[in-house]
């Protein structure tokens, strides 16, 4: 069931996470624990006014997934949160067409939004960007969360161009945009153009500190929620309430000081064919047991493994983190 009774720019705000996929040893998705996972995270706290629960994202590896999985994926986020967070539905589509069918899908089974990336095989135009938003604005009554990903683009890479915002601003559905960019001149130049007419949410915290806060964004990307909601809370506290000294305080004590001099190239997520064996990486780091990626992924190494625990060791997030595997372990148990 979608949220009530709340207008769609007031729930996409806060802390925006990606549900991680658990998956068993034959790489299907073990959708039990990820329901009784999403419901934990839910009932500590990551609910409508301060969160978002992505699902089947890119964190998610929803790109890896066959359309059964991910239809089973959206209908669980949907049926768990029953109304009590927005649910965020991935959607990586080259095709206009299956996006509004996925689309379609996510409002019929209850999410609120859907995040869409701009479609890429080759690199698109502007034109092609705007029609591809446009087909799923026109066909589908719910929300829409753009994603802007200059990575996942061929040579020399795409960014949601002036254009595109002004499109952006006229489509009635498309409620805000999941931004981040590789030119920090053109970050700040959009965000300063657009900002006060769509929800911006910034997916580059540890790059830009507390700034997306004075540039007026709704929100902020940190999957940290999924084991330590109390951390990212807090630090929507901070961000909300404009507390910008501490806010960079806290970014630069758990996001960027304690690996420094600690990461090497392979540790960075750039380098892989997609996100899972990174973020699974992190997770595991934090104590939420993953299983492996989706493939052809290839697991991090074990060196990549040591570094991120030591960072987050050095953090301090760990004493933030509530998730124990015992909980899953125990309602499994009750099951039997």
């Amino acid at each position: 069931m979608a949220v009530k009774n709340v207008k769609r720019e007031d729930q996409l705000v806060g802390v925006i996470g990606a549900l991680r996929t658990f998956t068993n040893d034959d790489y299907t998705p073990n959708l039990e624990k990820q329901a009784f996972h999403l419901n934990w995270v839910i009932e500590n706290g990551l609910t409508t006014g301060n969160a978002c629960i992505m699902v089947a994202a890119g964190g998610s590896e929803g790109y890896f997934m066959s359309d059964a999985e991910w239809e089973d994926q959206i209908r669980m986020g949907a049926e768990v949160a029953d109304g009590r967070v927005p649910i965020v539905a991935g959607i990586f589509e080259l095709s206009a067409r299956e996006a509004v069918a996925k689309a379609e899908f996510a409002a019929k089974v209850g999410c609120d939004f859907v995040q869409v990336a701009a479609p890429h095989y080759m690199l698109p135009t502007n034109a092609e960007v705007i029609e591809h938003f446009r087909w799923i604005n026109d066909n589908v009554d719910i929300g829409i969360f753009a994603y802007n990903t200059p990575w996942a683009q061929p040579q020399p890479g795409y960014d949601f161009q002036e254009p595109v915002f002004e499109a952006f601003v006229e489509f009635e559905n498309l409620v805000g945009v999941k931004w981040s960019s590789f030119n920090q001149a053109f970050y700040l130049t959009m965000a300063r153009m657009f900002a006060d007419k769509v929800n911006f949410v910034c997916n580059q915290m540890n790059r830009v500190l507390s700034l997306p806060t004075k540039l007026g964004f709704k929100g902020f990307i940190n999957s940290d929620g999924l084991v330590a909601p109390r951390f990212v809370l807090h630090q929507w506290d901070l961000f909300k309430n404009k507390k910008y000294d501490e806010l960079d305080d806290l970014l630069l004590k758990t996001e960027v000081d304690p690996f420094l001099r600690l990461t090497q190239p392979e540790d960075v997520v750039w380098s892989s064919m997609g996100e899972g064996p990174y973020v699974r990486m992190g997770m595991e780091a934090l104590g939420l047991k993953m299983g492996p990626a989706f493939p052809a992924q290839q697991a991090m190494s074990p060196d990549s493994v040591r570094r991120r625990r030591e960072g987050y060791e050095k953090s301090g997030l760990l004493d933030w983190v509530d998730w124990k595997e015992e909980l899953w372990e125990e309602h499994q148990r009750g099951r039997a």
